[in-house]
């Protein structure tokens, strides 16, 4: 009996596979195949795109980054390491990052074989580079923003993010000619972050209720209540959302000035809340249990700890603005 030969499946057989592949591990796996699987598999493309702005100096442009985790060929081949991957264009390599900064993990040119390590996709988020005109053009006695963080989800052909002005918008298309935002109205409060989860979109506000993003028509409709808090004792509260054990939940970071450094909080600790549905109340998460919280700067996710290497049960890895490191801290 011959062997199939890829290259000569009719081409609509070959896009039509292709294209069901979305982790970029696979992607790679396809376009590896044959001259036509390459031309059908395309790889995620950094794209502009002005995100919702007061200053027209500044532009945006989004980069594919996505979460993964690598076990290698050894005896402890269940445990593996989490790395993150970055392509600027579809022409040049993938990087391989830490999962919290945008440093290479090694300066060699070693490549990783697909067929000696097995990749698993964790999340994958995009990556917002700021490119302020003002500087560019070295504008005298003008300043733009030093830093701009909006929050972007994709849902199909829709673009969701939080804006300068911390109001949700929606762009209709990705294609530049026609892309379009639109601001949805009926918005209330100013919001925090946005996220995907289970095939919709939710947004967090100031005060820690989370809105339900109808796309017919579009409007925000309020989800689950505020969270009642008492912030004494403490200088300020970043509110994240995330999902753990197929539940919405969400994030407070508890921050404390430093009086010795101007500007500058350390974070002294985490509270993690979900909703009961059947009392429709919050409740508080004292445990993580066996899993591990990552609070990256453009995604938040967990992780089984035992799974991964440097993970503990119960922990929540972080970045430490003052310092530049990873800290860990028990919930």
């Amino acid at each position: 009996m011959e062997k199939p030969e890829w290259s000569e499946l009719p081409g609509d057989l070959i896009n039509l596979t292709a294209n069901r592949f979305s982790s970029i591990s696979d992607v790679l796996r396809v376009r590896s195949i044959c001259k036509p699987w390459r031309s059908a598999a395309a790889t995620p493309k950094s794209f502009q795109c002005n995100l919702p702005s007061s200053n027209k100096m500044i532009e945006t442009v989004l980069s594919p980054t996505t979460f993964f985790r690598v076990t290698g060929p050894s005896s402890c081949s269940y445990k593996g390491w989490l790395i993150r991957t970055k392509q600027v264009s579809e022409s040049s390599k993938i990087n391989l990052l830490s999962p919290f900064f945008r440093q290479l993990l090694t300066p060699s040119q070693q490549t990783l074989d697909l067929l000696k390590f097995e990749v698993s996709e964790i999340r994958q988020s995009y990556e917002i580079h700021i490119f302020d005109k003002y500087l560019i053009q070295g504008v005298i006695g003008k300043e733009g923003p030093s830093h701009i963080l909006s929050r972007v989800v994709f849902l199909d052909n829709l673009i969701f993010a939080v804006g300068q002005d911390d109001k949700i918008w929606c762009c209709k298309s990705r294609e530049e000619s026609s892309r379009i935002w639109t601001k949805i109205k009926n918005q209330v409060e100013d919001f925090l972050d946005i996220i995907l989860h289970k095939g919709q979109v939710y947004a967090l506000d100031l005060t820690g209720a989370i809105w339900w993003i109808s796309l017919s028509p579009l409007s925000l409709l309020q989800f689950t209540p505020s969270i009642p808090m008492d912030y004494d004792g403490y200088d300020s509260c970043n509110k994240r959302l995330v999902e753990y054990c197929g539940d919405l939940c969400i994030i407070h970071q508890l921050r404390l000035k430093k009086a010795y450094i101007r500007r500058s909080q350390r974070t002294v600790g985490f509270k993690v809340y979900k909703m009961d549905e059947y009392v429709a109340k919050w409740v508080e998460v004292r445990s993580l249990g066996d899993k591990a919280l990552i609070v990256a700067r453009d995604s938040c996710f967990t992780v089984v700890a035992s799974e991964n290497h440097g993970c503990l049960n119960n922990s929540i890895y972080f970045v430490d603005n003052v310092r530049k490191s990873v800290i860990r801290m028990k919930l």
